[in-house]
């Protein structure tokens, strides 16, 4: 061996190389780990690169302890300051903090319940949870004569009046289109476990799953916002067709401008007598005690680069979700966005064809919403920031579980949640999609693409979250949300999360968004 090298020059690239053959296959026979195939990883998810169950419950413990994470509060500051340390960890640059003050609603949260209190002809009545940016009634309360609401009673009548309302109940069948849209199961492209899901456009009863019920009823709090401020009616209270369990810390949703009308929310124990006691016009007080303070807040832009970073030729996939909300898992979509920025951290700059560009938005359930903070959104502000995008990618409610309410026992029935993986309008990008389910077993999941008719023919339903930021701006692009039937309350905690389900979330969403670093949408 001494002889050769002296004898003979061997070029040093050519001496690396053999060494790595030889390596390699000694590697092999040895069960060592090979190097890593960074194309391959780009749309095969390498295990050793994803984060581990234990890593994501850590992540939600520490969102967790905090309590609801309203937008600028002390606990969506923590979570933030988490997602911006592991951000950085991952080689995020350039994050920037698209700041602003607004004035912030609150009040005690479930189950302190001191500050929102109800008597109803000098009983006391159990008290769920309020009605968020509702107003606050002072120490004292607001007493007043109760009126039980119909559609049918007088606007007038109801001035400095407390209106009791009673959400309505689900219609009977024949049901029309936009209850089947808006409340049941539609039609797909693919479903994984087929056999486990509910029949399509029918009616799904809470004792089997509460996710569409809930969505019913909370919904019916937008007609209660706008028939208290028609009619100048002293306070509200609405008694819901929930047992207590399930109604308690239930968050106000869609959150309405701020407006003076307090009211709370009951259960339909609750409820029973003060329905008894509207009817006969008996007196209520209401305590709401809340306060209104300037809080600041912001949305976080960063990026992990591409190759083309920084240069004319970069191309940028959005990635988004929302970082607001009262529940463990409302808003932990940020989690999901960072699981898969971790992913790709570990694929070299010189490997990733496009960048990633994180925008994530504070103000989902800030009052009046995304619209009421259009004129201060980053895009607003930047309109150039997306001349570069290409594609999108969102997450929004991950890891979740399924609950049902028989009688007025509220529980998890044994199974995830049912979640929804929205695809544009390509065959390409929905095959792609398909794909990513089955290679990562991703479980009761169905593939939906809106714009066009399903497998039977019928309408795939509605794309929900920021997601259908795709849609308003026509790019390439996937969502993913579970349908979260438990998870509008704050009493929706750590011991909800499913961690395993989680991490299998994450991964097929990391292999979609390789699949937009390759695709070609020339």
């Amino acid at each position: 061996m001494k002889r050769i090298l002296k004898s003979v020059i061997v070029p040093a690239t050519f001496v690396f190389f053999f060494v790595w053959v030889l390596s390699a296959c000694s590697a092999e026979k040895g069960g060592i780990k090979q190097p890593a195939d960074y194309k391959k990883a780009l749309t095969a998810i390498n295990p050793d690169f994803m984060i581990t169950p234990d890593e994501a419950y850590e992540w939600h413990l520490h969102k967790d302890k905090g309590g609801p994470t309203y937008s600028g509060n002390a606990s969506w500051q923590s979570y933030m300051s988490l997602i911006e340390k592991k951000l950085k960890k991952y080689g995020v640059v350039d994050i920037t903090k698209n700041k602003w003050t607004y004035k912030r609603w609150y009040t005690s949260d479930w189950p302190d319940d001191s500050n929102w209190t109800l008597v109803s002809d000098g009983q006391p009545v159990k008290v769920a949870h309020y009605g968020a940016y509702s107003g606050s009634t002072g120490p004292q309360g607001i007493t007043s004569n109760m009126v039980l609401y119909t559609p049918k009673t007088p606007m007038a009548s109801l001035k400095g009046k407390i209106v009791v309302f009673r959400t309505a109940p689900h219609p009977k069948p024949p049901l029309d289109e936009k209850y089947k849209k808006w409340f049941t199961l539609n039609d797909y492209e693919y479903r994984h476990q087929d056999k486990d899901f509910p029949p399509l456009f029918t009616q799904i009863p809470p004792s089997q799953s509460v996710s569409y019920d809930v969505w019913w009823q909370l919904r019916q709090t937008v007609m209660v916002y706008k028939v208290l401020r028609k009619s100048q009616a002293a306070g509200g209270v609405v008694v819901f067709n929930m047992g207590y369990d399930r109604l308690s810390g239930l968050y106000s949703f869609p959150v309405l401008p701020q407006y003076n009308a307090p009211n709370l929310y009951v259960d339909r124990v609750a409820g029973a007598k003060l329905i008894k006691d509207a009817k006969a016009g008996k007196k209520a007080t209401i305590k709401l005690l809340a306060k209104v303070e300037p809080t600041e807040t912001y949305q976080l832009i960063g990026y992990l680069p591409g190759r083309h970073y920084g240069t004319p030729q970069d191309e940028q996939i959005l990635l988004t979700t929302h970082t607001d909300g009262p529940a463990a898992l409302q808003d932990n979509g940020a989690l999901g966005l960072l699981g898969i920025v971790g992913y790709f951290s570990h694929i070299p700059q010189s490997e990733r064809p496009r960048t990633l560009m994180l925008y994530l938005d504070n103000r989902h359930y800030m009052p009046g919403m995304e619209k009421a903070f259009a004129k201060q959104d980053y895009f607003t502000k930047n309109p150039a920031a997306k001349k570069s995008i290409v594609a999108l990618v969102a997450t929004e409610h991950l890891g979740q579980i399924e609950f049902r309410e028989v009688d007025d026992k509220y529980e998890p029935t044994g199974k995830l949640e049912i979640s929804f993986l929205w695809s544009r309008n390509n065959q390409m990008l929905i095959d792609k999609a398909i794909k990513a389910v089955q290679d990562n077993n991703w479980p009761r999941v169905m593939v939906q693409s809106v714009e066009r008719p399903g497998k039977h023919g019928g309408p795939q339903g509605i794309w929900y979250g920021l997601g259908k930021i795709a849609l308003a701006w026509d790019l390439p692009g996937y969502g993913t949300m579970g349908a979260q039937g438990a998870y509008w309350a704050t009493t929706a905690r750590i011991d909800t999360f499913n961690k395993e389900h989680f991490v299998t979330d994450v991964a097929a969403m990391s292999q979609l968004t390789g699949e937009l670093m390759l695709a070609d949408f020339k």
